[in-house]
């Protein structure tokens, strides 16, 4: 063989090396977004419930949207409903925009880590603000199905359990959901730590 036909030979096994490691790459990059991508896509999926989640809050309250129930109790009661409904649609759709907005494929992980920042900072606001607006839409429902009730001892341990246990669950689920947003940061810092090794 001569040296011209050992230089072809070399540089097709040069090129086959190289594909090999574009697709070993592409297959462990793939990999390694598994597990992000299944956190994106829960974080997607909470945030769609809470979108809807108004909805289904007026379907249980719509036999008290009747003439003889309005009064200034139920004025004030749709009120602060409506204001912290419109509230929760407004950072839900911020958050929801922010999460189909990132693509692990495309992103490079500073973009993505900048997305997770800003998701942060809405959580953040979330569970500065529960103290805030799960008081005030629970004192909305109350007050919107306040002809509805009858006023007994049991009703009104009853209206205080639901609020300790709601509160609760409403503190919790958030901290739950900011959690899952300190995960997904994690594993991208990960695939950062990967990319530059």
């Amino acid at each position: 063989m001569e040296y011209k036909e050992l230089e072809i030979l070399w540089k097709q096994y040069d090129e086959k090396l190289n594909n090999l490691e574009k697709i070993n790459r592409k297959l462990l990059k793939a990999t390694l977004l598994q597990k992000p991508q299944k956190r994106l896509n829960w974080l997607e999926f909470k945030t769609l419930y809470s979108l809807i989640a108004p909805l289904i809050l007026l379907i249980a309250l719509h036999p008290n949207f009747k003439t003889e129930n309005i009064d200034w109790k139920f004025i004030i009661g749709c009120a602060l409903a409506i204001a912290v409904i419109v509230y929760l649609t407004i950072e839900n759709i911020r958050i929801y925009s922010t999460l189909k907005k990132m693509n692990l494929n495309i992103d490079t992980v500073i973009q993505t880590l900048e997305k997770i920042i800003r998701l942060k900072k809405i959580a953040t606001n979330f569970q500065k603000n529960v103290f805030v607006y799960y008081p005030a839409i629970f004192a909305g429902c109350t007050l919107i199905g306040w002809n509805s009730f009858i006023f007994s001892t049991n009703t009104i341990v009853f209206l205080s359990i639901l609020f300790a246990l709601t509160y609760y669950a409403n503190i919790w689920g958030v901290g739950r959901y900011k959690e899952r947003i300190n995960r997904l940061e994690k594993d991208i810092i990960e695939l950062k730590e990967y990319a530059e090794v």
